[in-house]
């Protein structure tokens, strides 16, 4: 039966059952330049659910899917399929070995017989054809005029499971990666990693999950960076023009992270799509590291990005995780931990985690008005008490002072040079800096504090 040719439709012909099935295969062929030449690698999975609770019982149960498969064979399921579940043997899953779960769809065969009736679907998903239809089918109504209902036969696709031992004696099944199952000691899982090939990211959600990670570590350093970007301290003469590669980079981190949140707000996106913009989010930021080039590749010989692969999403992306995280790496300065201080009553207090104390680890105070710098230097370091929140009474009652404050002239480096921002270094070899580690807290008391204060505690690694 060739499907390239159409049906020659004239008067009197007697018409058999095989005219209505070329004529079905001859509209499918015409779309086929439409489709090849559309997105590439549109196929794979657009939904899928499986019943993790089965896996454990060594058994896979499809629960629900939208499968697409190479031939353009488009399923849905519950709805023109039936998905038979299928028990496996424990002993089939050997420790690190990944065992590999398929569905699979007989291909159409021009020799033999393609659609089986079955009594029931249960029957119906144990058949050996591409197709399966019902004995006795359920009525349909009249959808155009009051006619009487009727009985009409419909082909359900048969998807069937198979495992990773069987796909070498499957030539004649279009075939899905759909699954990958591992031990968790004597218990068997789904893996919580794999990725099947996807037409759309809706079909799993660890790849969407992998893509917004990405998104979102972005946006995060981007949101550092926002600190650099001052136009009023570009206009000035004593702007550091040291800081221009951060506003480049803050350049390059805003216009990749709008696409992102626009790629991942809409669940029927190819990966291939979301892959290329990661790709050149790579050779973008390859601009600000002397390391990789713009394919991600190092002068080591470490190799760069892979080319996109349908059927290993998961080596792709987490690839494109771990260089991305790398190249964000070269480009973010700033501290590493910042705690804003709040105003609270006589004090402002702000709690410093446990992470924050490490033993290169260097603290500043930031304090940010537009008072004279004479007078918010010499106001500080007179009057300004820094300490834990429990010793701050103790320390006022008694007039004591509190963590010494050394000004410094100049931002610290991997701090911005900002106007109205005054930088003290807090000494830390003191029994009041040990108060301070040992409760997670500081607080600063400034009598004549300006109205317009914002201070906070920084942490830069030496």
């Amino acid at each position: 039966m060739d499907e390239k040719q159409g049906i020659y439709w004239h008067q009197g012909m007697f018409l058999q059952s095989q005219h209505f099935q070329m004529a079905d295969l001859h509209n499918q062929f015409q779309h086929k330049p439409i489709q090849e030449s559309g997105l590439p690698h549109f196929w794979g999975v657009g939904e899928l659910e499986i019943v993790a609770a089965a896996a454990a019982n060594r058994t896979v149960e499809v629960q629900t899917a939208r499968l697409l498969f190479q031939d353009r064979t488009y399923v849905e399921y519950p709805g023109n399929a039936v998905i038979k579940a299928r028990p496996f043997d424990a002993d089939w899953v050997e420790g690190d070995k990944p065992f590999t779960v398929y569905l699979g769809l007989k291909k159409l065969s021009a020799t033999e017989n393609n659609v089986t009736i079955a009594a029931d679907l249960t029957e119906a998903g144990g058949v050996s054809t591409r197709y399966a239809t019902l004995a006795n089918p359920p009525d349909v109504a009249d959808l155009y005029s009051e006619g009487p209902a009727a009985q009409v036969r419909t082909l359900l696709h048969v998807v069937k499971v198979f495992f990773e031992g069987e796909i070498d004696k499957l030539q004649d099944y279009s075939l899905i990666p759909i699954a990958r199952l591992v031990r968790d000691g004597d218990a068997i899982k789904l893996s919580e990693s794999f990725i099947p090939p996807c037409y759309a990211i809706s079909g799993s959600n660890v790849l969407l999950r992998l893509v917004k990670d990405i998104r979102d570590e972005l946006t995060g350093r981007a949101r550092q960076l926002q600190e650099y970007k001052s136009p009023r301290e570009m206009q000035k003469a004593e702007f550091d023009a040291s800081y221009m590669v951060f506003l480049l980079a803050l350049r390059s981190l805003n216009r990749a992270s709008p696409y992102l949140f626009h790629l991942t707000e809409t669940r029927q996106v190819h990966p291939w799509l979301a892959y290329g913009a990661m790709r050149q989010l790579i050779g973008e930021l390859s601009s600000f590291s002397e390391r990789f080039n713009m394919l991600g590749e190092a002068e080591d010989g470490t190799p760069g990005l892979p080319p996109y692969d349908h059927s290993e999403l998961g080596k792709c992306f987490e690839r494109v995780r771990t260089m991305v995280s790398h190249l964000l790496n070269e480009i973010t300065v700033g501290p590493e931990f910042l705690t804003i201080l709040e105003h609270r009553g006589d004090y402002h207090v702000g709690e410093l985690p446990r992470n924050f104390f490490g033993q290169r680890n260097r603290f500043y105070l930031v304090i940010r008005t537009e008072k004279d710098m004479e007078w918010v230097v010499d106001s500080v370091q007179r009057d300004a008490r820094l300490a834990a929140v429990d010793e701050m009474p103790g320390l006022i009652s008694h007039a004591l002072p509190g963590l010494e404050l050394i000004h410094m002239v100049a931002a610290p480096q991997g701090l911005p040079r900002r106007s109205y921002s005054y930088y003290f270094r807090i000494e830390q070899m003191s029994q009041q800096w040990e108060v301070v580690e040992r409760e997670g807290t500081i607080a600063l008391y400034w009598m004549d504090a300006p109205a317009d204060l914002k201070a906070e505690i920084v942490v830069l690694r030496r």
